[in-house]
């Protein structure tokens, strides 16, 4: 668990749909969600589940080694959030990646109850130096459901990068 606080758009709705000791959701008007990864489900690994990477800097390093099976990185950027370190990146896929991001417990089941990049999403993902272990939070646009899917995602990653800004660890 890691404590926080944090200002949300009204868009996204008063309260959370999901508020547990390690995944926080609002889903109301688009998608934003937090997760402390109990395990990861590792894309070309043995269907079973893994230790998450254990910092920071490692975790960063495994999402950037999913380019390998079929993840597609691009706007990468550093930051801090909450006073804490964290790498933005935007990701797309042609292939499933259930459970590549991580599960919120360790029996979840991957096809449903984990999350990594889908094919016709694009996300926006935040990696944050939380205490103790890495955070992860993330907004997603359905690119089938959007007419203007660039100007869309792209209001979308900023509002996403607005509300990080307002993020406080206790």
């Amino acid at each position: 668990m890691v404590p926080l606080t944090i200002t949300v758009p009204t868009s996204l709705g008063i309260r959370p749909v999901s508020d547990t000791r390690t995944f926080l959701t609002w889903v109301k008007s688009g998608k934003v969600r937090f997760l402390l990864p109990a395990v990861v489900y590792g894309p070309g690994g043995n269907g079973r589940p893994e230790k998450p990477p254990a910092t920071y800097k490692d975790y960063v390093a495994y999402l950037h080694e999913q380019a390998g099976y079929h993840a597609n990185w691009r706007d990468e950027k550093t930051t801090t959030v909450g006073g804490r370190d964290a790498t933005l990146l935007t990701g797309t896929t042609n292939e499933p990646m259930d459970g590549s991001f991580g599960c919120p417990t360790a029996k979840a089941d991957p096809d449903k109850d984990c999350f990594g990049l889908q094919p016709d999403y694009d996300f926006r993902v935040a990696v944050i130096d939380a205490p103790g272990r890495p955070l992860v939070a993330w907004t997603l646009i359905d690119l089938t459901q959007v007419h203007n899917s660039q100007n869309s995602s792209a209001t979308a990653f900023l509002r996403f990068e607005e509300m990080l800004k307002t993020l406080k660890f206790r």
